[in-house]
Formats: C-alpha cells, structure tokens, sequence
C-alpha cells in the first residue's frame, strides 16, 4: 500500500464524479460490459507532466468516465487505459491542467510554485536527481513523475472507476524517435497499490531526453538505486544499439509484464545512422529478434484531426516515409505489400495497433466538442483486446501479444468482432494464432461485425468526400462499405546480415512506392451490400460473411481492414481500393451550411480538414491469421508464441513454490 502521506485526497471536482460514478463503477466492475469479447482502451496520451495540456487526472476522468465531466464535455467511457507520457523532464505541476485548456480553475502551475505543498494528497518536497532548470524553468524528471505524481493517481482512481488504469511511457528512444512502452510489474492499484518503479527505471536507465545521472538515492551516503546508466550513446547507429540493449533487458527482467510499441513510426522519415529519427524495416527485425515477446508490432499515428490544406494528419508532413497519412494510417501499415506485409511474410509476430496520442484540442480548449489537433482518449480511436475472465492489466498485454486485437476509427465497427479461420473439421484460429492445413484444404474464413447507430461526432451533416459521388452519410451515424481480405506468402525469417534484412528506405512519396513483399494482394473485397445484415436494437446493424480460400504447399496470412469509402472515390481511394494520400482529401469542399468555423478555406470555400476529415475518412485494421501447410517448420509468431507461454508456466511455477516455502 501506498504511504498515508501518499494517498491522494480527490478535489471537490473529483470528489463529486466519483460520487457521480460510484454505482456505474461497481457495476461495470461487476459485469465490465457484459457480453462484449473485446473491450476497448488507450495506451498513449499526455498530460502537463510533459507537453500535454491537461493534468494527469483530468486525462482519465474524460477517458474511463461515463456522461458528461463536471466541468463540461463528454467522456468517452473506455474499459482500459494507460498514461503514456514522454520520458525526459518537465517543468509543470501535472496535477494542474494548462491554462490552454481553458478548464475553470485550472492554469498553468510551475514545480516551483507548488513545492512543499500538499495537493490532492500529494507533497513533492524536492525535485529529485541532478538539478535540471532554475525558478519556474525548473524540471521535474520524468521518472520522479512515474514514481510520486502519475502511479499515486492512477492508484487513486482505480477504486472509483473499477476499470484497469496503467502507468506507461511514450519512450523516446535512443536513435530513433518514439515508442510506447508499459512495465506492469509492481503494478497493482486495484489491490494493494503498488508502485511503478520499473517503470521509472526503464525511463531512467533508457530515454535518451533523460539526461539525469543520479536517479533515486538511498541511505546517507547517498547511494544510487540505479546504478550504471549509459547517458551518451543516444544518436544513430549506437543508439540503436542501447535502444536494443533496453529491449533485451524488457526480455530479461520483465517478458510478460512489458511492451514495446513503435508509434507514428514514419512521421520523422528514413533512420538516420548519425541522427536521431526514424526506422527502416531492419529496426522493427532487430526490436522483434531483441525482444521477441515484448517487442510485437507499430502504432498508427495519432494527432488524427490536425489535416489542414496541406495534410497534416497524424502530425506528418511531407517528409514523412508515405509523405503523409493514408486513410488516417502511415504507409507501413496502409500499403498492401508495405513494411507491415513485409514483416508478416516473415512469420513474425507483428501486429498493428492505434491509440489518441492526444495532447490538446488545438485552436479548442479541452471542453469543446470540436478540434483541430488531437481527439480525446476514446473518442475517435479504440483499441480492442480480449475481453479475459478477470481483466487486468496483464490482460491488456497478453492481449496485444498474442495479436487477437483490432484497431478502430471513428467507431466504424464495435467491440464484437469475429474474424476467424478453419480447415476441414479443425477448431476456428483467430487473429494471432496459426491455423495448419494440408495442400488443398478449403480453408473458411468467417467475419462478424457491428456498426453501431452512432459515434462521438459532433457533426451530423452529410459526409463531404462522399458528396460528389452522390453518397448520403451523416457523419456521426457509422457506415461500412466493404472489407478487404488482404493475403501474402510467408516466405521464412531473413536473418540479419542477409540479402533483403536491411532494405533502403526513403522520405516523401518515395517512400510510398518501397515493396517488401511482393505477394501481397487485396485476394478478396466483400461490399457491406453482400453481408448478411441483422438489424439491432438501437438503430445498430450486425453485419456477417464467410468465404473461403484454397491452401496451396506455403505458409500465408489473411488480415482484414474495412473501411466506409467506396473504391475509386476521387481524391480519397483508388480504384482497387486502397487510401489515397490524405492530403488529397482537401481538395474537397465542405459546402453544407453546418460545415464548422474552424476548418481551412480557400477562396472563403472551406474544405475537408481537421475533425471533419476524421470522421470523414473512417477505417479498421484487424491482425492477421496465419496458415501454414502441416509438417511445415513453425512460424516465429507460434515459437515466439511458445516462449510466452513457457515464460508464463515457469512464472506459474516459481510462484506456488514461493508461497510453499
């Protein structure tokens, strides 16, 4: 348990949503909505203790509260959540929101404004470590932060919402540019409080913004309680040598209870091997070949409302690898036959997820309904994992690691998807897991979804990308269009040093046109108008088809992606399908008379930007099944698969012979 000068104390604001939540909270920690085998959640966000605009509580409340906050706006009701702030140091108190987002009360507060003092519950009496800034420059590091100001409210919270509230890091990493990352171990708010002193660790011993060399002390001489730290091979080549050196000690020390997700992974271009951006598809090989159970897939960008004339959405310029979003996704994950199919026809367990990155709404303050920058938590983006008996935290990352996750955008499809495959009379496969047929088999795939009657939109005009195709689709009311079935040989693991490990990367368009596996193919589109359709109460509609595939003597996948954009619509897909740059998006006018103030014109014609695009331009992504023909060496996704489920018996094991002793 935390100590009695630790627990945190709720504001008068806090104190009346908990009373507000306290019987929705044992409700849903009774049934945590019943009947869903997903439930949806958040894993990368900020808040004041870097560059966010909000204060670390305020962020949960909108996140995992249900109704309206108390001082106004909606909240997004997720299952999970996890802070995921930047590593580094920051100089302002996160128990404080920012006076940008022009929440009552709230303004921006500096550390030393506020040390010594008590503020919900908590006292920050110094700030630890070696001295970072003076007066109201003055840094917190980012570990301090994990340990003494974000872990003790995510311990708060958790008894109020009865939902699993996690301490995570938006790592950046060595090398490259940023990567999300949770250390679960010591966790334990629902029960007994614990700590998150891992976390800090990692953050300490490995963020190359984290320029502190001492860390927590102990004792009177002031001994180091992290000794060791490398603090200079941060840039290029060598940095990503200590960036795989941090995943190698997730797998050693923590190999179920971590992960290590890239994210908006093209947005900073090509790796530079004397700077500090970027991944090419070698980067991602070593990460999964370091890490092979905690270092499992990329995320997609985030800052999904700040398109304007130009692009801009997930925050990618036109130097990004793609030079920009498609369909609301970077080009390794948007490309058939792109980084992501690349890594698939390895075998590997390589999955894609999506999270908010939320910092500010913009030109809005946190309140408002609009945004031209970032969507709340749960809000836009959803990130599905296995609905488990006794969700935990540990459910969250034996979810995204076994890969039977699927991603969404605007609320496109619900918490209930079935995607799954069989061969003969063999038990279904889901996403993530490895179905074995013989040469010739016809193997069934069978999908189930529901589009809901409606999503967060603010917005309730008609689609403006669908306009000049004559389409009527309000923007807050979720439409599918169709499915693509996307397949690729499994070709074998390359090993590092071999033709084809390290591929040349680009930035721009350039990178766009980059292949990396060549047999990847849209097999199968399915239209929504060719799916069994079963009307649900509230105006919600369950949609199912089931198709089959031939096995052949190699191993495949088959992964999923649906979106409501017709094939060839101008300026959004081509005429297989696929997304269009979403720069081209602008190019569209938004003429309806409710066509919001804050979006970009040209002329006075405003166009499709921000928000509007968003909602506009809606996909899912689900992960891949495998197959493979028996008698076939096994995929790494299963051996890696293998390991986890070792690592997890000896876990079992050393803990009841623990508890004998």
């Amino acid at each position: 348990m935390f100590p009695t000068s630790k627990t945190i104390l709720l504001t008068a604001a806090s104190a009346t949503l908990a009373l507000t939540q306290s019987a929705v909270a044992e409700e849903w920690g009774k049934d945590r909505h019943k009947g869903n085998p997903y439930v949806a959640g958040d894993m990368h966000n900020h808040n004041t203790c870097t560059d966010g605009s909000v204060a670390a509580g305020y962020s949960i409340d909108r996140a995992v509260g249900r109704g309206v906050a108390p001082a106004g706006g909606n909240n997004f009701d997720l299952d999970w959540f996890t802070l995921g702030n930047h590593g580094g140091s920051g100089n302002r108190d996160c128990r404080f929101s920012d006076t940008s987002a022009n929440l009552p009360g709230q303004t921006t507060t500096t550390w030393d404004q506020t040390l010594g003092k008590t503020i919900d519950g908590i006292t920050i009496t110094s700030l630890k470590g070696t001295p970072n800034g003076t007066g109201s420059s003055a840094k917190m590091w980012r570990w301090q932060s994990i340990q003494e100001i974000e872990y003790p409210i995510i311990a708060n919270r958790t008894p109020v919402y009865k939902k699993v509230l996690i301490e995570g890091l938006e790592w950046i990493a060595p090398g490259h540019e940023h990567v999300d990352v949770a250390v679960i171990t010591g966790q334990n708010p629902r029960d007994e409080g614990g700590n998150a002193d891992k976390m800090a660790e990692f953050e300490y011993r490995f963020d190359r913004t984290d320029a502190d060399a001492i860390g927590p002390v102990f004792g009177s001489g002031q001994n180091q309680v992290w000794p060791g730290k490398d603090n200079v091979n941060n840039s290029g080549t060598a940095g990503h040598q200590k960036s795989l050196a941090a995943i190698a000690w997730l797998q050693s020390h923590h190999p179920l209870q971590s992960y290590v997700i890239p994210t908006h992974t093209e947005r900073q271009g090509p790796f530079d091997p004397s700077g500090s951006k970027g991944y090419n598809i070698e980067h991602f090989r070593d990460f999964n070949n370091a890490g092979p159970t905690v270092a499992f897939g990329i995320e997609s960008p985030g800052h999904f409302a700040e398109g304007g004339l130009s692009g801009g959405s997930g925050s990618y310029g036109t130097g990004a690898v793609g030079g920009g979003t498609y369909g609301m996704s970077g080009i390794y994950t948007a490309k058939v036959g792109g980084l992501w199919d690349g890594m698939l026809g390895e075998g590997r367990n390589f999955f894609i997820y999506v999270s908010s990155d939320w910092h500010s709404r913009g030109a809005g303050g946190a309140r408002d309904s609009f945004t031209t920058a970032d969507f709340i938590p749960g809000e836009y983006t959803k990130l599905y994992v296995p609905n488990a008996g006794k969700f935990s935290a540990h459910s969250v990352i034996d979810g995204m690691r076994s890969g039977n996750s699927y991603s969404v955008n605007a609320d496109l499809i619900g918490p209930d998807l079935v995607f799954r495959a069989k061969a003969r009379g063999d038990d279904w496969k889901t996403m993530g897991e490895t179905l074995v047929v013989r040469p010739g088999d016809r193997v069934t795939v069978e999908m189930e979804m529901t589009v809901p009657a409606k999503n967060n939109s603010p917005y309730s005009f008609n689609n403006p990308l669908l306009v000049p195709i004559g389409t009527k689709q309000p923007l807050n009311k979720p439409s599918l269009d169709h499915v693509d079935l996307i397949t690729g040989k499994i070709t074998g693991v390359i090993a590092p040093g071999a033709a084809g490990y390290a591929v040349p990367n680009a930035a721009g368009t350039a990178g766009a046109s980059i292949v990396y596996n060549p047999t990847a193919t849209i097999a199968q589109q399915i239209p929504a108008t060719k799916m069994h359709r079963e009307h649900r109460d509230g105006g919600a509609v369950r949609l199912r088809f089931t198709t089959t595939f031939t096995a052949g003597n190699s191993a495949f996948y088959i992964r999923a992606r649906g979106t409501n954009i017709p094939v060839g619509t101008p300026n959004v897909s081509d005429s297989a399908g696929n997304p269009l740059l979403d720069a081209n998006n602008a190019l569209v006018s938004c003429t309806d008379p409710a066509c919001p103030p804050h979006l970009e014109a040209v002329a006075g014609v405003k166009k499709v930007t921000h928000d509007v695009q968003a909602y506009s331009n809606a996909w899912f992504y689900a992960n891949p099944i495998f197959v493979r023909p028996e008698g076939s060496p096994k995929l790494l996704v299963e051996t890696n698969a293998d390991l986890a489920r070792r690592l997890g018996q000896r876990a079992e094991h050393d803990h009841h012979h623990h508890d004998n002793d």
